[in-house]
Parts: structure tokens; C-alpha cells; sequence
């Protein structure tokens, strides 16, 4: 999994990038760095195959930075919640 900190103005870039054939087959979730109380950013969470991520990062490199270690294990963290949260939700309806 990797976590990359998009400025909001790169967002059309991203948007291309996020199209890409080898890079749109990777699982895709953008979240808003106000979850980490910052502002002017989102975070871009991929994760796939390690040959499609590294075409992923070759491209983001270009407008962005991987998120530093600690920063990237508290989005990972809260992704995972809302994830485990949403499951917990079908499991109520259907259990």
C-alpha cells in the first residue's frame, strides 16, 4: 500500500495519472487531509500489484511525494476502520 499527499491544485494531474491503464486497475481511495487536521491536500492510497504501483509512483513522483512513514500509518489506520465499519454495517443488515 502506498499513500501519496496530493497538493489540490494537482488534483486534473492526478485525475490523469488515476486513468491511466496500468495505474486505474490498482484499488483506489482518496481521502481529505483534514482527517490528519491538515487543509490544501488529499491523500491517494493505492494498492496492487508491485509492477503496477511502481508505474503509479514513477507518475505521481511527478507531482507529488509518498507520505512519510508515520503520516502514511495513521491514513492507512482510519481507511481501514471506516472499511472495517462498512462491513460491520452489511453484516448487521444481511446477519
Amino acid at each position: 500500500m502506498d499513500v501519496y499527499k496530493i497538493p489540490l491544485v494537482k488534483k486534473a494531474e492526478m485525475e490523469k495519472i488515476l486513468s491511466m491503464d496500468q495505474v486505474f486497475r490498482l484499488s483506489i481511495t482518496i481521502k481529505d487531509s483534514s482527517i490528519l487536521g491538515e487543509a490544501g491536500f488529499q491523500y491517494l492510497i493505492l494498492e496492487g500489484t508491485q509492477e503496477r504501483l511502481k508505474v503509479a509512483k514513477d507518475e505521481l513522483s511527478k507531482i507529488s511525494d509518498k507520505l512519510e512513514e508515520s503520516k502514511a500509518k495513521k491514513v492507512q489506520e482510519i481507511v481501514e476502520k471506516e472499511r472495517q465499519d462498512v462491513n460491520d454495517s452489511f453484516g448487521s443488515i444481511f446477519g
